[in-house]
């Protein structure tokens, strides 16, 4: 389903119109709370993602002409030249982040391949800082050195900070810490410990991603690409519906919906209880106390 017809749908069981743009800004907003309502309530198995990450080294630059690309190659103007993989281009702070560098020191002029974008040389350093995610995490997982095969540990700050305090350890990654939010782009920093020593070394990261806020771009996307799953569908429209009356002040038909927003509720978490395989779930009890054995008798504990 298109996140315009859950619009639709909305709109048209709250007796809106539903071609006033107003009104379809509204709705949805509603979906979207209802989304971000619902996110905390259950470990919901569609919000769970993995992505990966390579170890870089990060050159400073400085009069950049163009836009450097993921993916092409970068050298400079050397006889034996020197030349780096771009993972990503940092236009802000003038970054240029690299992996599967050659042995030669870059020096004078950079060049990309394809894109064609120059840059003169400033610096270089190994990278401690990744954002590997282009959004908000509600939960983190896990976290493996994918090309040394080893889990790493996903640490505090109080253990990062006293495990290497003045930033100067390199060799292989053991530990990661969630860093907090970049100021510029607003997504997850990670750091690693150590401080690499080579580059691309494979890192692969296990969370769980949090839905932003919809936008009118959204509206041609199925809901399934924003992150839904089909049995979700309900569960949103009948909460914007709910919110819509509520806002109407139409209690009647605020409690008919929010009635059907918990059915379909109980649906989705019953289907969320059978994907992670066929397990069945004893129902809960009231626990039984202990039994403390004596010499000659049995007495129940407290």
């Amino acid at each position: 389903m298109l996140l315009s017809t859950a619009i639709t749908r909305v709109l048209t069981r709250s007796g809106k119109s539903v071609s006033d743009a107003d009104l379809m800004t509204v709705a949805r907003d509603y979906i979207s709370m209802t989304v971000a309502e619902v996110i905390p309530l259950v470990d919901w198995w569609w919000l769970d993602r993995t992505t990966t990450f390579k170890t870089t080294r990060s050159l400073t630059i400085t009069g950049v002409t163009g836009t450097y690309t993921s993916g092409e190659t970068v050298t400079d103007g050397q006889a034996s030249a020197y030349s780096a993989t771009v993972d990503n281009y940092d236009a802000t702070n003038g970054i240029l982040n690299v992996y599967s560098e050659n042995d030669v020191t870059p020096t004078g002029t950079l060049t990309g391949g394809s894109s064609g974008a120059t840059s003169t040389y400033s610096s270089r350093a190994f990278t401690r800082s990744y954002q590997p995610i282009s959004g908000q995490v509600t939960a983190w997982w896990s976290a493996v050195d994918e090309t040394n095969n080893r889990p790493l540990d996903i640490v505090g700050p109080d253990f990062y900070d006293n495990s290497d305090p003045d930033r100067d350890s390199q060799g292989s990654v053991y530990a990661v810490l969630v860093a907090g939010l970049d100021a510029t782009t607003g997504y997850p920093v990670l750091d690693l410990i150590n401080l690499p020593s080579t580059t691309n070394e494979t890192m692969r990261i296990r969370y769980r991603q949090e839905i932003g806020i919809f936008a009118s771009t959204d509206d041609a996307t199925d809901l399934s690409v924003l992150g839904l799953p089909r049995i979700m569908e309900n569960v949103v429209i009948y909460g914007g519906v709910h919110k819509y009356l509520e806002q109407n002040g139409d209690d009647e038909g605020s409690f008919r919906e929010l009635a059907n927003f918990d059915r379909a509720m109980a649906a989705a978490k019953k289907q969320n209880l059978n994907m992670q395989g066929n397990r069945r779930y004893l129902p809960s009890t009231t626990a039984t106390r202990p039994l403390i054995a004596y010499p000659g008798t049995l007495i129940e504990g407290p």
